[in-house]
Order: structure tokens, then C-alpha cells, then sequence
């Protein structure tokens, strides 16, 4: 039996425009990628962090033009779309469990925040969104999840 370790490959995707040749395209791993834990909320009229820890975890999952995770109480998915570090998250359906008003208030502001989104920065220290809604702006701050061991 042979197998491959530690190898990953990059599927490459068909594209076929109408009156136009095939061509192949690998696709390209966008820098936002991976799964993410939320660390803060900072909103313009009140710059300091609003997730309290006691709060569970907040949760977004990047990959292939997908996002999932958890606001908290509920799961959520939608479709995201890059460009440069242009971001836009199209409308998020979620499960509807009912949790504590506190949790709940929290939720609803970090998928609001989330569908608001503008831009992105991937840095050493994680991932930050730049967000706009109607009535507020700000920027949610992301630390990388990393993946736990299997024993």
C-alpha cells in the first residue's frame, strides 16, 4: 500500500465561458482561510472589547467560499466572497436555539458585524474584520484555532 504524509495538493478548478476555451485554474488558498475564535468586538462608539470570557466561544470557519461557526449559541453559514483584502459575507442563516438574553444580544451583534463586513487583515496576531452597518462600524479580532491532538 502506498500512501502520501504531509502532502497537500491544490485542486484546480474548470472554468467554461460561453464562445470560450477551456482553461484550468488552481485554485488559490485565500489568506483568510481557517478556522478562527473571535477575541474581541470593538465598535467605533465604544472602542473597548465587549466578548466578557464567560461567554462561549464565537467561531468563524473560512473555507472555499463558505463560512460557518458559532455565535455563541447558535451555528451559522453563509457564503463569503475575496478580493485583495475586500470582504463580503452574504447573508448568514443560523440555528434558532434560545439561549441566555445576554448571549443572544451578543450573538446578534457579531452576525450583524459579520455581514457588514469591508475588509480583512491576516497578521501575526490573527485575523481582523473591518466591518460597517447601518448603524455602527468597527472591527472584530480573531485568534487562529488551533487543532487539538487526537489522543
Amino acid at each position: 500500500m502506498i500512501g502520501l504524509v504531509g502532502a497537500t495538493t491544490t485542486p484546480v478548478v474548470a472554468q467554461h465561458v460561453a464562445d470560450k476555451p477551456l482553461t484550468l485554474h488552481a485554485q488559490m488558498a485565500s489568506a483568510i482561510a481557517g478556522s478562527w475564535r473571535l477575541a474581541t468586538i470593538s465598535e467605533s462608539s465604544a472602542p473597548t472589547p465587549m466578548v466578557p470570557p464567560q461567554i462561549p466561544e464565537l467561531t468563524a470557519d473560512f473555507t472555499g467560499g463558505r463560512i460557518t461557526g458559532s455565535g455563541g449559541c447558535n451555528r451559522f453559514m453563509g457564503d463569503y466572497k475575496t478580493k485583495a483584502n475586500q470582504l463580503s459575507i452574504g447573508v448568514l442563516a443560523s440555528t434558532r436555539k434560545a439561549c441566555e438574553q445576554a448571549v443572544m444580544t451578543q450573538e446578534f451583534k457579531y452576525l450583524k458585524a459579520l455581514q457588514g463586513a469591508q475588509r480583512y487583515e491576516v497578521e501575526d496576531q490573527g485575523l481582523q474584520i473591518f466591518y460597517k452597518t447601518a448603524e455602527e462600524s468597527g472591527v472584530l479580532r480573531f485568534t487562529s484555532q488551533t487543532v487539538r491532538g487526537l489522543w
